[in-house]
């Protein structure tokens, strides 16, 4: 699969370096191009919910978070979710009484398996 052209700057970016002159624009591509992208972020920002991320990891992020307010955002939302979700524990067991079925059981498995190898 080709890999995407970045956009430094897509319409309705409110982030302090989208849409700016010519500089900035070569700053933010620059920026791109030297940090993880937005999906990879999303996987970074989740993980670093259960572990502590490494310094150089969270320096990245800090630019990242520089030409993109949305990943911002994610991160804001995720510490939001959790910091609600502990404030209701006796509630955790009322969630859902919903069991996976056997099929997503194993497709599960599955996937680990594969991802281990």
């Amino acid at each position: 699969m080709p890999e995407e052209r970045y956009n430094p700057s897509p319409i309705g970016n409110p982030s302090v370096l989208a849409r700016r002159n010519w500089l900035q624009t070569k700053l933010v591509i620059f920026i791109g191009k030297h940090t993880p992208k937005c999906r990879e972020m999303v996987r970074i920002l989740s993980q670093s919910m259960d572990e502590p991320m490494p310094l150089m990891m969270r320096i990245k992020k800090r630019i990242h978070f520089l030409i993109c307010c949305w990943c911002q955002r994610y991160e804001e939302h995720l510490h939001y979710i959790r910091k609600t979700a502990g404030r209701f524990p006796e509630h955790a067991d009322e969630a859902s009484g919903a069991s996976f079925p056997p099929e997503a059981k194993q497709r599960i498995k599955q996937k680990l398996a594969e991802n281990v190898r």
